[in-house]
């Protein structure tokens, strides 16, 4: 794992959830339900193209998976990936679902229309994060976890 990254191991959306190569996290402060941030949990790259082919399939794989389970849990019209790393030069993509009623329907969005100032309701987010982290282990047969029996650190 890339030493600039904190380890969390948690097994939970709110603070990191991991799969077999990388790390997924809910926001809790957007205006999209369901947006997520999956981060590469090998060593360090900035660029998916510094990947090896297998490395890229397997961190692809995950992606692929953090968004259908998006889509089977919120149903958006559509789900952009965006990986950046202007800010944070380490792999991760943003799995950003799309709705007919968000900030620029149809259109592409500026990231700072994605985010509201506050966090989200504490129980909205705690549910939905519960809701997509099941959705997620399943797809992954990953073991599920309650939020409450959670490790924190």
């Amino acid at each position: 794992m890339c030493s600039g990254r904190q380890d969390a191991r948690t097994n939970d959306l709110r603070t990191g959830l991991l799969l077999a190569n990388a790390e997924v996290r809910l926001a809790a402060n957007s205006l999209l339900p369901g947006y997520c941030v999956v981060a590469w949990s090998g060593r360090h790259v900035s660029e998916s193209f510094e990947l090896a082919p297998e490395e890229s399939a397997a961190y692809w794989h995950d992606v692929e998976l953090v968004a259908q389970a998006i889509n089977s849990v919120f149903a958006p019209m559509k789900i952009n990936l965006m990986t950046l790393g202007n800010w944070v030069p380490h792999l991760h993509t943003h799995v950003v679902p799309r709705y007919v009623d968000d900030p620029a329907p149809g259109d592409p969005i500026a990231y700072a229309d994605m985010f509201s100032p506050d966090a989200d309701d504490p129980e909205v987010f705690s549910a939905n994060a519960d809701r997509l982290g099941q959705a997620i282990r399943s797809a992954s047969q990953m073991p599920w976890t309650s939020s409450a029996s959670s490790t924190r650190s």
